[in-house]
């Protein structure tokens, strides 16, 4: 019979990227905690590889922030500064600040509007709750919305990893005494949601590294991150 043609291209993944894709969702899931050692043998056992595809994964996991090593002593899940939270925050902020400004001009119509149903949708029954937590995950959910939309590649890809290592700080870093002004997510979020529905990406922009704290005063708590 003849061969078949045009077929859709399977994506393969290395043992490296196998090792590296469920070490890094168990850091964030909470399976591996901050600060954890890890044992070469127990991760070999975890994941049913060699230990060389391993240790390319936990490399590749050091140089975005999620694993520290220290040569003859330890490898372990990062233990993120607290007092480094306000300057993680405004990192990420202007990074997705970037993206944003790229991304806005770029949006179809459809994409433009269900980015601001969902920011309504944060508004009126996520951050109305009040619950740190949920509004954390629902913000680092939606800013991710638009690595998948950017026009361009080049950035994508410079900042994925990074954002990645960042967003494990801030996840890691949180507090029961960090004071949130929910008045002030409010107005964040709803300037966006004006910024997107105007198409305005300079605004737009503005808004986000407003949310993630570029303009506040360290301790203000005035973000829901």
């Amino acid at each position: 019979m003849p061969v078949p043609v045009g077929l859709p291209e399977v994506e393969r993944q290395s043992l490296r990227e196998v090792a590296t894709d469920r070490i890094r969702a168990a850091i964030f899931d909470g399976s591996l905690e901050p600060g954890e050692h890890l044992n070469d043998q127990e991760l070999q056992d975890w994941l049913g590889m060699s230990r060389t595809p391993i240790r390319e994964a936990l490399n590749d996991l050091a140089r975005i922030g999620l694993i520290e090593m220290a040569p003859q002593k330890y490898t372990r899940v990062a233990l993120p500064d607290e007092g480094q939270r306000v300057e993680v925050l405004q990192t990420v902020g202007a990074m997705y600040g970037g993206l944003v400004r790229v991304t806005v001009p770029a949006l179809t119509d459809e994409q433009a509007a269900e980015l601001i149903a969902e920011v309504e949708r944060m508004i009126t029954e996520v951050f109305s709750r009040q619950d740190r937590e949920d509004a954390v995950a629902a913000a680092f959910a939606f800013m991710a919305r638009f690595t998948v939309l950017c026009p361009n590649p080049t950035l994508v890809e410079a900042t994925k990893d990074v954002l990645d290592g960042l967003a494990f700080q801030i996840s890691a870093n949180r507090t029961a005494s960090a004071v949130v002004r929910w008045d002030r997510v409010d107005e964040n979020y709803r300037a966006l949601k004006a910024a997107l529905e105007q198409r305005d990406a300079i605004a737009a922009e503005l808004a986000v590294e407003r949310i993630f704290g570029l303009s506040e005063e360290p301790g203000s708590g005035s973000t829901g991150a």
